[in-house]
């Protein structure tokens, strides 16, 4: 998969080969998979390339700054989950106060779709100034200049079409569990291992501070059951939370890998969340909190085993 920035910069060849999807793509989530993979299909089918619009920063950081959402997918992980769709081009196009005030038509026209080209675009999606443009009003306008249109119909989980809000609903919540129904894989938390206090060495666990991507959505404060991925897939426990038993400062991502030594500083780590455990706790003492972590680890290495199930 290549990367481009301008329709200037996809594939050579004609325009009208150019099959296209449009979307945030926040998550790649089972229903964005669905598009994708239909985009795919058809472009294979008439030989020509496969182009997934997607922009950043998020619209909503432009159109209504008061509700933009923390990402499932900050930009680079989500191309790195693109990457694996067997698209041909991720456009990431810039999104802009002008950009919003579009019409869709001078919006589509900018990008390369003309007559023979091709969109594939979810059951839900709606384009240009004010997301006036809908799927009917789409459709009319290929109708006219000869571009064609595939509509995909929505991918559900619990009788409800899955979502981005949904999946950030359940994130928020700790549920990650409901959020790799979703996902079609677990909820993930990348970044470096920065340097800490070194209390969680001195309560008997060491653990390594994972710094996330600015905008990343954190799960709700409490201690999850995880693997590292890059680590082979290595079991652990992550920490979210301020620690309140402690200083109670800001709100800090941490991770104990079970049964690891070695120095993790400057690495990057990513975290595969598989279940929460408990909620964020104020304890009355140390020792205390040092009994609650003993318990986790204990409960972190059944499921690690098989015996706790995730």
């Amino acid at each position: 998969m290549r990367v481009a920035r301008t329709p200037t910069e996809l594939a050579a060849g004609r325009a009208d080969q150019l099959t296209f999807t449009l979307g945030n793509f926040d998550g790649l989530h089972l229903g964005h998979q669905a598009v994708i993979a239909e985009l795919v299909g058809s472009s294979h089918a008439r030989g020509g390339t496969s182009v997934a619009v997607t922009f950043d920063p998020h619209p909503l950081s432009i159109v209504h700054p008061d509700r933009a959402p923390r990402l499932l997918t900050p930009l680079a992980e989500k191309l790195d989950a693109m990457a694996g769709t067997g698209i041909d081009v991720a456009l990431v196009v810039d999104f802009t106060s002008e950009l919003a005030s579009e019409e869709a038509s001078t919006f589509l026209s900018w990008l390369g779709v003309v007559r023979g080209s091709h969109l594939v675009l979810g059951y839900d999606f709606q384009m240009g100034r004010g997301r006036a443009c809908d799927l009917s009003a789409l459709s009319v306008m290929g109708a006219e200049l000869g571009y064609g249109l595939d509509v995909v119909p929505p991918v559900e989980h619990e009788g409800l079409p899955i979502s981005s809000s949904r999946i950030r609903e359940s994130v928020e919540r700790g549920d990650v569990q409901d959020a790799a129904a979703m996902l079609g894989r677990p909820y993930s938390i990348g970044g470096t291992v920065v340097a800490g206090s070194g209390v969680g060495r001195g309560l008997g666990s060491p653990t390594a501070n994972v710094a996330p991507p600015v905008g990343k959505l954190l799960p709700g404060d409490g201690v999850y059951f995880v693997t590292v991925e890059n680590l082979g897939a290595r079991p652990g426990l992550m920490y979210v939370g301020t620690r309140p038993t402690l200083d109670g400062g800001a709100r800090m991502t941490e991770v104990h890998v079970l049964d690891f030594e070695g120095d993790l500083y400057g690495q990057e780590l990513l975290v595969g969340m598989r279940r929460r455990l408990r909620g964020d706790s104020r304890f009355g003492s140390l020792e205390e909190l040092k009994q609650s972590i003993r318990e986790d680890l204990e409960r972190a290495r059944a499921m690690a085993e098989g015996r706790g199930g995730v």
